[in-house]
């Protein structure tokens, strides 16, 4: 798959490299929002699994992608595919760190008497680590170092449908939309969308393997999953105002 990845993701085709970087740019776009929302409302809007998930998908695939690009004469696309999940992977990081050390309470809490430490967080974050990595490279495995797309296809299916759970789990509790916006429930939405049109990143890059009926028929169901999770956020009450910012993340 590497050489069908390197034939059609050149610096000449340009209808592809515009959409990869729209549909990166989401990607890009979404943990802006978690950093906002745990800056100034102290919660992610993720829930935790999905942080160690991605950290051990991005930092196993930069592994992957360097030596890919080592073996082929640093290819353009290996190189920046791997830096970009570099960089995600340093968000990921960043709001594993921010879940010991602010969240672990909401997190942990009803699993545990009393005050959740620090020491239990980080053993509870070790474990999924330790299991995530385990699954995804014996997946990794499975289906090839070149199924790099069919990666990026899984880990956008499971934004458009993990965080609704979260959210739907604070609102029911607090009734709040406090830890998650109107905002990153749209982009979510639209990155779905995205994902599965017949012009995706996915359709013009392999064709053969993508543009077929089960591919599409998935969109319809994980867009309609990203448009429940909008319309359930959008019923919950606005947000309070914060004391000392400008106003709420919307």
């Amino acid at each position: 798959m590497y050489d069908e990845l390197m034939r059609v993701f050149t610096l000449g085709n340009w209808p592809l490299l515009v959409v990869a970087a729209f549909t990166s740019l989401l990607g890009y776009l979404e943990y802006v929002y978690s950093f906002a929302l745990m800056w100034r409302e102290h919660r992610s809007p993720f829930p935790i699994w999905m942080h160690t998930f991605y950290f051990a998908h991005d930092g196993s695939w930069t592994i992957i992608m360097l030596i890919a690009a080592a073996s082929r004469g640093w290819y353009w696309f290996f190189v920046a595919v791997a830096i970009s999940l570099l960089s995600f992977s340093a968000f990921e990081a960043y709001n594993v760190y921010k879940a010991i050390t602010v969240e672990r309470k909401e997190i942990w809490g009803d699993y545990y008497q009393g005050e959740v430490t620090v020491k239990q967080a980080v053993i509870n974050v070790g474990m999924q680590l330790a299991a995530f990595l385990c699954v995804v490279n014996i997946l990794i495995g499975f289906m090839g170092p070149g199924s790099i797309l069919q990666w990026f296809l899984f880990t956008n299916m499971l934004m458009a449908a993990a965080p609704g759970v979260l959210w739907t789990k604070r609102g029911a509790r607090e009734n709040t939309r406090i830890g998650t916006s109107m905002g990153l429930a749209i982009v979510v939405l639209v990155g779905t969308v995205n994902t599965f049109l017949p012009t995706s990143m996915w359709v013009l890059a392999m064709p053969h393997t993508f543009n077929a009926p089960w591919y599409y028929i998935t969109g319809v169901v994980f867009i309609a999953i990203a448009g429940f999770n909008l319309y359930n956020l959008a019923r919950l009450p606005r947000k309070p105002r914060i004391s000392g910012h400008r106003g709420p993340i919307w």
